[in-house]
C-alpha cells in the first residue's frame, strides 16, 4: 500500500513460458517512469530463449535503486527483506520455466543468496563473482551465456 516494498513484477510479451530473474533488491523504476536498463537486458535474453515474459523477484522486496540503502537500513534492523518476499520467490521461481540468479555481490547481506539459493528450481546464473554470488547482467555482454547455479 505505502509502495515500500514490491513482491514481483512481470512483464509479459505472449501466452507462454516466463524466466524468472532474482535479482538483488526492488527497484522504483515503474514509479518514476524512468527506463530500467537492466529489465530490458533481461527481457532480450528471455527473447532470445523463446520465453514470453520475465518475472521479478527479489531477495530483498524493499525498494530502493541504491544497494547501499539496504546495507544502511538492515544494519538498523529495519526489515529490507519484506514478510511476503520467500513466498513469492517460491511461487514465481515454480510458475517459470527457467530460473535466473542474478543478485550479484549484494546476496551476502544477511545471508539471502545463501538462504534463497538452495530453494531454486534448477537456477541458471551469468557466472559467478569472486564470493560465489550470481553475477548481476546489468554489465555483462548479452552474448554470455547462462550457466547452471551451483552454490
Amino acid at each position: 500500500e505505502d509502495n515500500r516494498y514490491r513482491w514481483w513484477y512481470e512483464s509479459r510479451w505472449g501466452p507462454g513460458d516466463s524466466l524468472c530473474w532474482v535479482g538483488l533488491n526492488s527497484s522504483t523504476g515503474d514509479t518514476t517512469g524512468r527506463p530500467r536498463q537492466t529489465l530490458t537486458r533481461v527481457t532480450h535474453r528471455a527473447k532470445r530463449m523463446g520465453l514470453d515474459a520475465v518475472i521479478v523477484v527479489n531477495l530483498f522486496s524493499y525498494r530502493d535503486t541504491e544497494p547501499r540503502v539496504l546495507k544502511a537500513l538492515a544494519g538498523a534492523s529495519a526489515d529490507v527483506i519484506g514478510e511476503q518476499t520467500d513466498w513469492w520467490i517460491r511461487e514465481m521461481t515454480q510458475r517459470s520455466a527457467v530460473t535466473l540468479a542474478a543478485w550479484g555481490n549484494g546476496g551476502s547481506l544477511l545471508g539471502r543468496g545463501a538462504k534463497i539459493a538452495v530453494t531454486l528450481p534448477d537456477p541458471l546464473c551469468l557466472g559467478t563473482n569472486q564470493n560465489g554470488e550470481p553475477k548481476h547482467p546489468a554489465r555483462l555482454a548479452s552474448a554470455i551465456d547462462a550457466v547452471p547455479y551451483r552454490p
